[in-house]
């Protein structure tokens, strides 16, 4: 066993750990909630959340397939877990052993990974959708583990995910590896990906990220260094809109999670995160003016020192100049261990729910007729079930299509057998878990 791998297995019985204490704390609200409700006769008290909640799940229930079982709770007696509490740590610690176990070495390039369609129990096929059937709006796999694999491991994937129903990939523009040193290009990475794309007839949601080491600012470091220029980093994301363009690109998010530490050191600075942004979109629509420009997607956070909640942060972007400077508002909002439903005062709520949140501040700022791009969304079974799994995925699908602002979504992510640290919709052995089946169902 690597170290490596050794990091990602600690790093998992942490989150399990934490994930017990978190499942207590849940079971204690759900039955101190409803207590409190009935003996003070008022369900929206400030304990609670916002004076007023938007209902974002009507018939949710009703869109899921008959074999998902969803309890939907009503608001007032709902027991929720704010975000401080739970979603930012779990996210991160989770994420964070997916990355270590994608350290540990690749199969060679030009070996076909093993996900080859077969269903568990040796079955030959698996769910697809039908030939006739049509999902309006973009949606797709989080998936960056497909740029280190062959072009035809990557075709054969694809299409799997085409035949679930997906139109859309999201994937790392690594400025970082793709202009090493200044002046001085490596495409072969992204022109691998993309003609797989093209081969599929899909799109890609290109993450403008990553800063290589000359271009980074003073005190920042690692690859997700925060960039000395704006316009040096504009000038990369200019040249990945020109190249890929009318190759299936089209999708460009100004960088991942720039709210924590995590992916941006030395510390998030939203003021110069929207100088990136803003120089970013100038020179993407340049490049390609039918293209669309999303704002980075943003974890699940609280307000500490080394990261910002999603909802301040935006507020922030805002504040230093971030309107007209992009077309959709990325966003993160990850629930687990809670489903959507349970999620009023988290990452999920404050897409819509909470007060503020981000609707609310993009119709305070004339951006109303935008919309919220979720390009990540999962669970990690091995610290939910795979029935868990299932209820959030479905949930969180089926609610982001009825919503109104919600025009894509981005499951996070496609297979557990690259280091998906059980977010993944096939299992080690690539195998489809239970939640890709009901995706497939919700497709048809």
């Amino acid at each position: 066993m690597t170290r490596d791998h050794q990091r990602a297995k600690r790093a998992a019985r942490r989150l399990r750990r934490k994930l017990i204490l978190v499942g207590f704390c849940v079971l204690t609200l759900s039955a101190i909630v409803p207590w409190v409700t009935a003996t003070s006769g008022d369900h929206t008290t400030a304990a609670q959340g916002p004076s007023a909640v938007p209902d974002v799940q009507p018939q949710l229930a009703a869109g899921l397939p008959q074999s998902v079982a969803v309890a939907v709770v009503p608001a007032a007696t709902t027991a929720v877990v704010p975000a401080e509490w739970r979603s930012a740590q779990a996210v991160s610690e989770a994420k964070k052993a997916a990355a270590a176990a994608n350290t540990a070495p690749m199969q060679p390039t030009g070996t076909t990974p093993t996900a080859t369609g077969t269903a568990p129990g040796g079955s030959t096929s698996v769910p697809t959708v039908g030939s006739g059937s049509s999902v309006s709006g973009v949606i797709g796999f989080a998936a960056g583990e497909l740029l280190d694999q062959s072009a035809s491991a990557q075709v054969q994937q694809l299409a799997q995910m085409k035949s679930m129903g997906m139109n859309s990939v999201r994937v790392d523009a690594n400025w970082s590896g793709g202009e090493p040193s200044q002046g001085n290009f490596n495409w072969s990475t992204l022109d691998r990906i993309m003609g797989s794309v093209q081969a599929e007839g899909m799109t890609a949601d290109f993450i403008i990220d990553g800063c290589p080491p000359w271009a980074a600012a003073a005190g920042a470091t690692g690859q997700f260094a925060q960039p000395a220029s704006a316009s040096q980093y504009a000038a990369w994301a200019g040249a990945v809109a020109a190249r890929y363009g009318n190759r299936g690109g089209g999708y460009y998010e100004i960088w991942n999670e720039p709210n924590i530490q995590e992916f941006w050191s030395p510390t998030p600075n939203p003021a110069a995160y929207t100088a990136d942004l803003k120089a970013a979109y100038a020179a993407i629509k340049a490049a390609d003016p039918s293209s669309t420009v999303i704002s980075a997607g943003l974890s699940p956070a609280g307000n500490t020192g080394n990261t910002v909640n999603p909802v301040t942060f935006f507020q922030d972007m805002y504040a230093d100049g971030a309107r007209g400077s992009f077309d959709a508002v990325g966003d993160h909002p990850y629930s687990f261990p809670a489903t959507p439903d349970t999620d009023a005062l988290g990452a999920w709520g404050e897409m819509g729910q909470t007060s503020p949140s981000l609707r609310s501040l993009m119709n305070a700022n004339g951006d109303g007729d935008k919309k919220i791009w979720i390009t990540e969304y999962g669970a990690p079974t091995g610290t939910v079930t795979t029935d868990n799994q299932t209820q959030e995925l479905t949930q969180a699908i089926s609610e982001a299509r009825q919503c109104g602002y919600v025009a894509s979504f981005y499951i996070y992510t496609w297979s557990d057998q690259f280091g998906g640290a059980g977010f993944g919709l096939l299992d080690a052995n690539g195998n489809p878990k239970p939640a890709y089946s009901a995706v497939v169902g919700l497709n048809q």
